[in-house]
């Protein structure tokens, strides 16, 4: 509680802004701030109720109202600055009443976007209180560690029977699934070539992949072990799907080749072992004709994969894998799909105006704007959302005609647990109507992203950063008045919400955006090396210009002081948090959970550089396969929304953390509750209903099993960025 400056706020008014209605909708209301969620009661007859969990703010900036100069003239005010300065910072607002005061507060405000695509804006009369509000926000959203999330505070009253401990950490049961495939019976010929290796059951071989592993039969543990080392992350190739005609899909991550193009013999080995997995005997015949059906998928672009071999890394030399060809899908790395989603936001999304007289002028401007629609206005953004999940789709296609073709698949990018993972649960989900299901759906994600190590934390950054919270200050009225273009061009750059750390590490990822300039130069001598150079100078550049700002606004306040500001540390520009005053999280002892004491963390820029709408794509790619095969699925569309609310809610165990090894390590199932036993209890509730598709038709026919899904027809999921919050449901 000491992190909270203000517990409840009265008369606070809550601006809503909608992309796709042509006004904002304000509310009055009571606002609360507890330890892990904003609350705000709306007074009006509407009853609106917004519970906001810290970790959903994306992004919050305080736009400070404007200069507060005193009455009299500025040459009597230059005077006696010096003796206002002593007087205490209460000296230049004595001259103003309460009702002045009160319009000047109402002025500044607070800016918000959440993970879910809620915009929303907060005023307060009092602007000491909204700067308590700020304050409070901020250390409460940026958190030192998990173990101070929601989620290890949240507990669900289970009910009697065994139904939720079914669906909740014992979902999924790897032999078991692997079982329904073929993989260790006796009386199947699906699965006879493969076995359960237990080489990682310590996660000795591989920190981020089960400690159960599906490998081929005929290659030993030593094997394994050695050719995990010629892989990045020790992520070594292994069985996640075995379909009913033999062929299998496998995900690994890149091979470290490097520039001399290393080898590794026990790696080529057991690639060969799982192409010879559907032969009659489980050997592999000799090579005939120069025919190569299997596939290698290196999912990302083929330059991409090319300069990694100058970290020692980069991809497999196909003269050393026989009976396959490689397939490169082109699919860009992490930071240029958080690059594109941040560009779409801002397409879909216009800045609240933080002075009322020029939020007025704006009006009728951004009515008309959003009259074009919100679909046209991304189109017209260049954010290519939607190009990317084509691609995406693309890969898919390969992958599943592939494999209904009897074809084995080794899918990888880097690391193997990003892209990686949309391709090889996308593709199960076309190939087997089980993950189709409500229940098979939630065994796919934990089967393929929770348990291969996605790192859901990293991505999702639930526990916040600083540089995502920002202080700027509205126009005054007089520039307002004045109609000075390039003041009011001034003013709406101050008040945009604040994904300035965003666009500066996209747009050192990108590199398309205007500065070819330099990066050409830096090319000159080498493009391999060149563009990373190029990078990190637009980087740097890009931090300079932010400190210049940032010491030219201190200048400016120096000679008129916000007469509240120098109360709150946390507003200034070169403020920097106190290291934490405990150990952050350690093992679990007893079922107990040891947290931090501090709300920051320092030096997790890598940790901000590393988020990723990786998940959230993955989700898009569900819906519009949902879209176009409707009848073939049991869940509905409102199941993906709320798996998407909770991916950033923090308040389930099940989208924390990066791999398995970190959630026992930190006791993950004796201290949180697993996101599948809640979706149980509400399907189970009266309303059992929620999620069911009433268009499924469960088909016994074999030959339908198989969907193909189409690249050519992908459109806008407007229910998922038109914000899917309850408060707001009609």
């Amino acid at each position: 509680m000491d992190q909270i400056r203000i517990t409840k706020v009265e008369r606070m008014r809550l601006v809503r802004t909608s992309s796709d209605e042509e006004t904002d909708r304000e509310y009055v209301g009571t606002l609360h701030l507890t330890t892990h969620h904003l609350i705000f009661t709306a007074s009006s007859e509407e009853g609106m109720e917004l519970w906001l969990g810290y970790p959903l703010i994306h992004s919050a900036e305080l736009v400070r109202p404007p200069k507060l100069l005193p009455k009299q003239q500025q040459q009597q005010h230059r005077q006696h600055h010096d003796k206002q300065s002593n007087a205490g910072s209460n000296a230049s607002s004595s001259q103003y009443s309460s009702e002045e005061l009160a319009q000047w507060a109402l002025e500044g405000c607070i800016n918000v976007r959440c993970q879910h695509f809620l915009f929303f804006t907060l005023r307060c009369d009092d602007v000491r209180k909204l700067y308590d509000v700020y304050a409070s926000i901020k250390r409460l959203a940026t958190v030192a560690s998990v173990g101070q999330l929601y989620a290890f505070d949240y507990k669900q009253q289970q009910k009697s029977d065994d139904g939720a401990e079914c669906w909740g950490w014992g979902l999924y049961n790897p032999q078991e699934e692997f079982a329904r495939m073929g993989v260790g019976v006796a009386s199947s010929d699906v699965g006879q070539f493969w076995r359960f290796s237990d080489v990682n059951r310590k996660y000795q071989l591989c920190a981020t992949y089960p400690p159960v592993l599906v490998v081929p039969a005929k290659i030993s543990d030593t094997t394994l072990t050695y050719a995990a080392k010629h892989r990045s992350k020790s992520r070594l190739p292994v069985l996640c799907y075995l379909h009913p005609n033999k062929a299998s899909m496998t995900r690994s991550s890149q091979p470290m080749v490097g520039l001399k193009q290393a080898r590794s013999v026990q790696d080529e080995k057991l690639v060969e072992a799982i192409l010879a997995t559907s032969e009659p005997l489980g050997v592999a015949p000799r090579l005939g004709g120069g025919e190569r059906n299997n596939i290698i998928i290196d999912a990302r672009p083929t330059t991409n994969a090319v300069v990694n071999r100058a970290v020692g890394a980069g991809s497999e030399n196909m003269d050393h894998y026989k009976r396959c060809r490689k397939v490169y899908l082109g699919i860009d790395n992490i930071h240029v799909m958080r690059d594109a989603l941040n560009k779409m936001v801002d397409a879909m999304q216009e800045a609240p105006a933080a002075d009322l007289q020029l939020q007025q002028q704006q009006t009728q401007q951004n009515s008309s704007e959003r009259r074009r629609g919100v679909v046209a206005r991304i189109q017209g953004s260049a954010s290519n959302w939607l190009r990317h999940i084509e691609n995406i789709m693309v890969g898919v296609r390969t992958i599943v005609e592939a494999i209904d073709a009897g074809r084995h698949v080794l899918v990888h990018c880097s690391d193997g647990w990003d892209r990686t993972a949309q391709l090889t649960s996308l593709a199960q989900l076309c190939l087997d109507p089980y993950y189709r299901t409500t229940k098979g759906f939630a065994v796919l994600v934990e089967k393929e992203w929770v348990s291969f190590g996605h790192q859901f934390s990293l991505r999702c950054g639930h526990t916040g950063h600083i540089d995502k919270f920002k202080v700027s200050r509205a126009a005054s009225k007089a520039a307002a008045v004045t109609g000075n273009s390039r003041s009011s061009s001034s003013s709406n750059s101050n008040v945009k919400l604040a994904n300035n750390d965003d666009n500066n590490s996209n747009n050192s990822s990108s590199g398309s955006n205007g500065e070819e300039s330099a990066s050409d130069i830096l090319q000159a001598g080498t493009s391999m090396f060149g563009r990373f150079a190029s990078r990190a100078l637009r980087g740097v550049q890009s931090r300079i210009s932010s400190a210049i700002q940032a010491a030219s606004d201190n200048l400016e306040d120096d000679d008129n002081l916000d007469p509240f500001v120098s109360e709150y540390p946390e507003l200034q520009p070169n403020y920097v948090p106190p290291p934490p005053s405990t150990t952050t999280i350690t093992a679990t002892t007893g079922g107990a959970v040891s947290k931090g004491g501090s709300a920051f963390r320092l030096g997790r820029a890598k940790h901000d550089h590393e988020t990723s709408p990786v998940f959230q794509q993955f989700l898009d790619c569900v819906y519009q396969i949902w879209v176009q095969h409707p009848t073939m699925f049991e869940f509905n569309e409102r199941f993906l929304l709320d798996l998407f609310y909770h991916l950033h809610s923090a308040q389930f165990g099940t989208f924390i953390g990066n791999n398995m090894k970190e959630r026992e390590f930190l006791g993950f199932a004796q201290n949180t509750t697993s996101l599948w036993s809640w979706v149980w209890q509400r399907m189970t509730d009266d309303n059992s209903s929620i999620y069911k598709n009433q268009l499924y038709m469960e088909s016994p026919d074999a030959a339908s099993r198989v969907i193909v899904p189409d690249p050519g027809y992908i459109q806008y999921w407007s229910a998922l960025f038109i914000c899917h919050d309850p408060a707001f449901e009609q």
